[in-house]
């Protein structure tokens, strides 16, 4: 979206209408997919894809551990084996698994956004069960290998990553940094000087048109600057998809003087904002090329499907023991593909 489009949404949104049912041919049913082979106790927290051919994966592998229960007592883990950092990319016949420099076989990879075969950034977290040596974690591929990434100075923790072709956005503490040309800089973006903010969930575009769901505004890059969407005071925005220039969806909540927030969900069609039906929680948004729009609860693994102007609860093929963490729509295709893992393995599942 150009800055012209977002003048004629400030003086559109005085009206703001609801959004038409979406309307999308009944997608394919999702099937168990290949799944990548590795060690036991292992699973898949993120995935992006850049096409059919180039999907990937980040999760770990490799972690022991011993549950216990003594009634009267508590329950809990001991931690035998650490986990192991890793991503698999899938080149469209086979998985093929990339260990992550700077791990020291104890991290989790939980973040991935591939902006291209030669582009791709994972998050994660080093010694996540230890609390002494907790630390934030940032790699990227430049097509050849992976390098660590330092953080930022202050040492916040970036997560959700979001690259163009000169760098990436990061959520980073109470505010959005940038890496470009191997700085950090951290943006002016209209946050709040108070606790308790945050920045949700970044989309990009291009270069020059991304957003930002946070919990002070939803954000626009027009590629000079951040701004923020006017009319939507008081709702702490939690998800945004950015799909074209004439379609963005952002849902969030609201604050109202009850004990509970009032659920919001908003669609941008190239001139207006339009009120849009609300997915039951805090779902991810996923609009894959079919024009079926998904939302999944990466905490719960429930997966639903807009029709028309409902969403409706989906019953993938998970196994019984399995959980969904993760989904991506591939770029050239209609498929949607989900990861997500059980106790010893992990899971995939798409429509290709």
């Amino acid at each position: 979206m150009r800055p012209a489009l977002i003048a004629a949404a400030v003086l559109a949104l005085a009206g703001v209408t609801a959004a038409p049912p979406a309307t999308a041919a009944e997608p394919r049913p999702l099937k168990a997919g290949a799944a990548p082979w590795l060690w036991p106790r292992s699973g898949l927290e993120a995935v992006s894809a850049t096409g059919p051919d180039d999907v990937w994966a980040a999760g770990y592998q490799g972690y022991q551990g011993i549950d216990w229960s003594v009634p009267g007592w508590g329950a809990g883990t001991v931690h035998v084996l650490p986990p192991k950092a890793m991503v698999v990319r899938w080149n469209g016949s086979s998985w093929r698994t990339h260990d992550l420099p700077g791990t020291a076989g104890d991290a989790v990879a939980q973040e991935i956004d591939a902006a291209s075969p030669d582009d791709v950034w994972v998050t994660g977290t080093l010694h996540p069960h230890d609390s002494a040596k907790t630390a934030p974690y940032v790699a990227r591929w430049d097509g050849e290998r992976w390098q660590q990434v330092d953080g930022p100075a202050d040492g916040c923790w970036p997560r959700h990553p979001a690259a163009d072709s000169t760098g990436a956005w990061f959520s980073c503490g109470t505010s959005l940094y940038r890496w470009q040309d191997g700085r950090w800089t951290e943006q002016d973006t209209g946050a709040p000087d108070n606790c308790c903010i945050g920045v949700d969930e970044i989309s990009v575009l291009s270069d020059d048109s991304a957003w930002a769901a946070t919990t002070w505004g939803l954000l626009h890059w027009d590629g000079r600057r951040w701004s923020e969407v006017p009319g939507y005071d008081g709702v702490m925005w939690m998800r945004v998809v950015a799909v074209s220039d004439t379609e963005v969806w952002a849902t969030g909540r609201k604050r109202t003087d009850g004990p509970q927030n009032e659920p919001v969900a908003i669609r941008w069609n190239g001139s207006t904002w339009q009120n849009a039906p609300t997915p039951p929680s805090n779902e991810k948004l996923v609009r894959t090329g079919d024009g079926a729009l998904w939302a999944l609860q990466p905490f719960g693994g429930d997966l639903y499907r807009l029709n028309g102007g409902t969403w409706t609860k989906q019953s993938p093929p998970v196994p019984s023991d399995g959980q969904l963490t993760a989904a991506t729509a591939i770029p050239g295709a209609n498929a949607l593909w989900l990861v997500g893992k059980t106790k010893n393995a992990p899971v995939v599942l798409n429509n290709n």
